[in-house]
């Protein structure tokens, strides 16, 4: 049985597009019962997004929570040399994922960001 239950719903409308796009049912069996949540003050010099005491990632929300509008956000997977964004939630916007396994991440920032992560266990 699924610990952690989620859904999204995305409502598009402009003129004459009209879209309601849905995912329901994502589910998420945490093999431990760790939660990470950490707030980051982000500048352009990468911060590294922890991980320590999970004992293995599973879903993510990265979450821009600054007010400014001019707070952009980016967050990245690190493998060695590379660094590749995935996520560049605006001011107000969450991001939810599911991470893999091995992986090192980043996050970059205007110099009124501020970055929430909650990452679950397993």
């Amino acid at each position: 049985m699924a610990d952690l239950t989620i859904g999204t719903t995305i409502i598009v409308s402009k003129g004459s597009l009209t879209a309601n796009l849905y995912a329901s049912n994502v589910t998420a069996t945490m093999s431990q019962a760790g939660l990470k949540t950490t707030v980051y003050t982000l500048s352009s010099t990468s911060v590294s997004l922890s991980t320590a005491n999970l004992s293995s990632v599973g879903v993510a929300q990265f979450w821009n929570i600054s007010g400014d509008t001019n707070a952009t956000v980016l967050v990245s997977a690190v493998s060695g040399a590379s660094v590749v964004g995935f996520a560049a939630p605006r001011p107000g916007e969450p991001a939810l994922m599911r991470l893999p396994s091995g992986i090192n991440f980043q996050a970059t920032g205007h110099t009124a960001a501020i970055l929430r992560v909650d990452i679950t266990e397993g």
